[in-house]
């Protein structure tokens, strides 16, 4: 049966409902996927950007923020962050699983997502990583390195293991941003505003520290970004069979 919309409605209202959740979820992943390319853009047109900007954190061979101890602490909050969320995570997965719905709020969709956004923006920058083989900051010849400058998104024999492009505490950080799925909508532009700048700065030390190219960081939240907008837009219209899904798989003999 067509839904029928009230021709009292606002017509962003109106589309709203005939559309549902995915035409917001499909316009995120469209702003995103264009946001990517023209950063991406920039930055391969104007390589040089990378290296001023690293070059500004930079006293000939040393990165001269690199033992500032305040940093050193906000990057140990975001590393050890990071593994806190995704344990808290496991955790009310396995309490949905144990418990019935009555005993433990919320749905278990939204800590999957959460979850899934941390797994699969790691995995895609290990991949990617691997993959395009750029060198760090810090390796290169002209802060005492023995590497050659990359542009971002090119394929390089550079670094061989534990490369920069795209960094992987970037997209940790961004990733974070899912935890915004607990908060009430009318509380989460208020949410984001606090939780944002305190991510971003997370993402940017790896810049300060020389560990990391502003592209590596920008475009590593970025892909994050994307990652989660898929990841949710796969989630939320599959809810209600996630639940279920956690229901049967319920030991036998748990509360009913």
């Amino acid at each position: 049966m067509q839904r029928t919309v009230p021709n009292y409605l606002p017509k962003a209202s109106a589309d709203q409902l005939r559309l549902g959740p995915e035409a917001g979820a499909n316009r995120a992943i469209s702003i995103i996927v264009r946001s990517i390319i023209c950063i991406s853009f920039f930055f391969m047109i104007f390589p040089a950007f990378d290296l001023a900007v690293s070059r500004w954190f930079a006293d000939g061979s040393v990165f001269v923020l690199a033992e500032q101890p305040l940093l050193l602490g906000l990057r140990q909050f975001g590393l050890k962050g990071s593994y806190l969320i995704a344990g808290t995570m496991l955790l009310l997965l396995g309490l949905h699983i144990l418990l019935p719905r009555r005993y433990i709020p919320g749905e278990p969709h939204k800590p999957l997502f959460v979850l899934m956004s941390f797994v699969a923006s790691q995995l895609l920058v290990e991949v990617l990583k691997a993959l395009i083989g750029r060198a760090r900051p810090r390796h290169l010849l002209e802060f005492g390195g023995n590497a050659e400058f990359t542009p971002v998104w090119q394929f390089s024999a550079a670094c061989a293991r534990n490369c920069s492009f795209p960094s992987g505490e970037a997209a940790a950080a961004a990733a974070a941003l899912s935890l915004l799925v607990f908060v009430p909508a009318g509380q989460r532009w208020t949410a984001t505003i606090i939780m944002a700048p305190v991510l971003m700065m997370i993402a940017l030390n790896r810049v300060l520290f020389g560990a990391h190219f502003l592209s590596d960081v920008v475009l590593g939240w970025m892909l994050t970004m994307l990652v989660m907008a898929l990841v949710w837009k796969w989630t939320e219209p599959r809810s209600e069979r996630i639940a279920m899904f956690f229901t049967k798989i319920r030991p036998s003999g748990r509360f009913q």
